[in-house]
Order: structure tokens, then sequence, then C-alpha cells
């Protein structure tokens, strides 16, 4: 497993621990550089009939905008690196794609929608997926939606809006404005469960994976402040994205509205998915919220 320190390396090392179907060898990006080749192909001891869990990216949109080579060397370049140890070693590939290869628009996104990416991050993923599924025989890429998921690690939306709306209580502001934006909050630890039941039914092509329903920013916003105790505290206030945009997930280009319909993992019954709603107070859960927490 490349990347198995980020926020959805780290739910698929834990879950891959835990199963009696896999024996994982979990690398951190400090561990392995998919940029280096040679370090790449001397994983390759004992891979043959086994998988590559390839969760190391640049999943940062602003870093990637800022320094496009550098990201180009690590989704694109590293990813071919990846290509090679799968080819040279006779393992299967799981390749983690991004809803943000899609543009979004009114409609649900569907495993036969054309890509639109808006952003150079969605472009290098893009990129990245196409070079697995042409460079190998049978690949496992599974496109997943917006996640929440790993603590300290999250630094999408939840990671980010925590913090920031905790600060705002305790400098005594009483109303916080979220935007309108919706996705699909999925927690990383359910995208891993399903994505290693994929893989132990040797599944393979593409399959869309994202939480049951959707959500604003701001019903996330809400749901968070409810599960934290927060409600009497601070009323969260719902406006237009455009207005928050920048502050909520940075100044890159995202889609007002990318939910993905998931049919393929449905109709085949695969899918292990849950309301998002409840998988997000579930990890809210955490110890690590603790101090967040008024009261406790």
């Amino acid at each position: 497993m490349t990347g198995g320190g980020g926020m959805l390396g780290a739910a698929f090392a834990e879950l891959a621990d835990a199963s009696p179907h896999f024996a994982p060898r979990v690398l951190s990006r400090q561990q392995l550089d998919v940029r280096d080749v040679d370090a790449v192909m001397a994983q390759s001891e004992g891979l043959e009939g086994g998988w590559i869990v390839h969760c190391a990216a640049k999943v940062d949109v602003k870093g990637c905008a800022d320094d496009p080579a550098a990201a180009r060397a690590v989704i694109v370049e590293g990813t071919r690196n990846v290509i090679a140890l799968a080819r040279d070693s006779g393992a299967r590939l799981l390749f983690p794609q991004s809803f943000l290869i899609y543009g979004g628009g009114d409609g649900l996104i569907h495993e036969s929608t054309p890509p639109d990416p808006l952003s150079l991050y969605g472009a290098l993923k893009l990129e990245a997926g196409r070079l697995v599924q042409d460079s190998l025989a049978d690949p496992l890429v599974v496109c997943m939606a917006g996640f929440f998921g790993g603590c300290e690690a999250d630094k999408n939306f939840v990671g980010r809006i925590i913090p920031a709306m905790h600060r705002a209580i305790r400098n005594g502001e009483r109303v916080f404005s979220v935007g309108d934006r919706v996705w699909q909050p999925t927690w990383t630890r359910d995208l891993a469960e399903n994505a290693l039941h994929l893989m132990h039914l040797n599944a393979g092509g593409l399959y869309h994976m994202g939480s049951h329903g959707e959500a604003t920013f701001h019903d996330v916003a809400v749901v968070i402040a409810e599960a934290l105790g927060w409600s009497d505290r601070l009323r969260v206030e719902r406006v237009s994205s455009r207005e928050v945009a920048g502050a909520e997930i940075g100044p890159e280009r995202r889609p007002d509205r990318a939910i993905m319909a998931c049919e393929r993992l449905r109709r085949e019954g695969r899918d292990l998915q849950r309301d998002w709603r409840a998988t997000l107070g579930a990890y809210l859960t955490h110890p690590y919220f603790d101090p967040y927490r008024f009261g406790a």
C-alpha cells in the first residue's frame, strides 16, 4: 500500500490489518517515494497474486495549482511507476480515483458520465486513471466521493471547519456562515471497507463509491455543531458557496454540486455505504474530538 499514512491510506491499513483476507505491507510517503522508480520496483518481492493499493497522491488542490510540476511528478509519474510495479510483480492494482475528475452539474454523475475536471488536480488524477486503465489488463478503479476521516490527518472540509467553528465560539462569535455547495460526505473507513470487499471479490473495472444521500456544506456544519454540543452557542448560517468558498476549501474551482449515483456498486449488491449523517455522527464520537466539546 502506497500513501499509507494519509487520510485514506490509514483507513485501508487499519481495516486490511484486521482482515483475515489480507496481509498488508503499508508504506507511508516517508517510507516510499512513488516518484522514485527504483524504490517502487524494489517492492516487487512477494506481490505476485496480491494487490497494490495506490493511495499515494498529492491531494492538496491548491498545492497542485501552485506547483504543477511537483503535482504531476507524484500523481501521474508516481502512478506510472506503480503501474510498472504491478506489471513486474504480477499484482492487481486498486486505484482510488477522485470525484473531482467530473465537472458536476444538476444531475447525478454516472460511471458513463464524461469527465470534465475543473482543477489541475482533477485533470492530473484523470490522466493517471487513464494510464492505469490503458496499461493494465484488469485494474480496479474506484472513483470516491469527497471524504472525511483520519482525525488530525483530515485536511478536507470536515477537518478544516471543526477548528474554525470552535475558534469562532472561543472568540465570542454567535453566527458562523457556511456555503451551500452540494457533495456526498463519505467516511474514509466506509470507503476502505467497501473497496477491500471489492478486492476480496476480485472485482475489476470502474466503480463509483459514495455515501447514501447528499448534503450542503451547511448541512454538514449543522450536524457537527449538534454532535459536538455547539448548537446553543453558535448559529450556523447558510449562505451562497461563492461568498465563502475560499475560506472553506481554498480558492480553486470545484463543482457546485457533485453527487455520484454509484449504480454499478448497487446493481451488483456490493454497496456497503451508509447514510452520511450516521457515519459523520459515528466519526465524531472519536476521542480526538473531545477537546472540541464544551462541558465534556
